[in-house]
């Protein structure tokens, strides 16, 4: 087990902000991961009840390539036990001319099911993977609503880490090259 909370079993979910997970492996360590192995390598013993995966789905018509690559990384994702893939969706804008797109709906998802899954009492641990600051709100009020323990999983160095979220969470746990060596696809 590499990461230990207290000696009884806790029942635990992983929230993964998909695409801030991502990019901040690739810009930390240039590398992919094993999904279900870092999450395992994260809970230990503990009972991981689930996964949870935010990501928005390529559009096809945008780019056929990344679409097909992406439905290939949801197959395996799919694969997977007891992760749940929650989709968000892409919205197209336009700015000087250029077409581009935003994420949207993801981190409201993750949000809600961090508060809805704690009221329903799912987990008695969270670990939070996403350097996305704007999650310390709903952090807080888990913890301090709900009397839980929420992990914030930094991906990073010191200036890519959300500073909001290793103030309001319960710990912080620092994902670094040892524990990436162990997981890397």
């Amino acid at each position: 087990m590499f990461f230990k909370m207290s000696s009884k079993n806790k029942k635990v979910i992983v929230y993964i902000d998909g695409s801030n997970f991502y990019f901040s492996v690739k810009k930390a360590f240039n590398c992919k991961v094993d999904i279900e192995k870092f999450c395992k390598r994260l809970t230990g013993k503990n009972e991981l009840v689930q996964i949870n995966y935010y990501i928005s789905p390529v559009i096809q018509s945008s780019n056929t390539k990344m679409y097909a690559k992406q439905q290939s990384f949801f197959e395996k994702l799919k694969k997977i036990n007891k992760l749940k893939i929650v989709f968000g969706r892409l919205e197209k804008h336009k700015k000087d001319g250029k077409l581009f797109y935003v994420e949207k709906a993801t981190d409201v998802n993750l949000a809600q099911d961090l508060i809805f899954d704690s009221i329903d009492n799912v987990y008695d641990t969270a670990f939070i993977v996403s350097n996305d600051g704007d999650f310390s709100g709903v952090v807080s009020s888990v913890i301090n609503r709900f009397n839980k323990e929420v992990i914030y999983v930094a991906i990073g160095n010191s200036k890519s880490i959300s500073y909001h979220l290793k103030k309001v969470a319960s710990f912080t746990f620092r994902v670094n090259k040892t524990f990436i060596k162990e997981i890397m696809i």
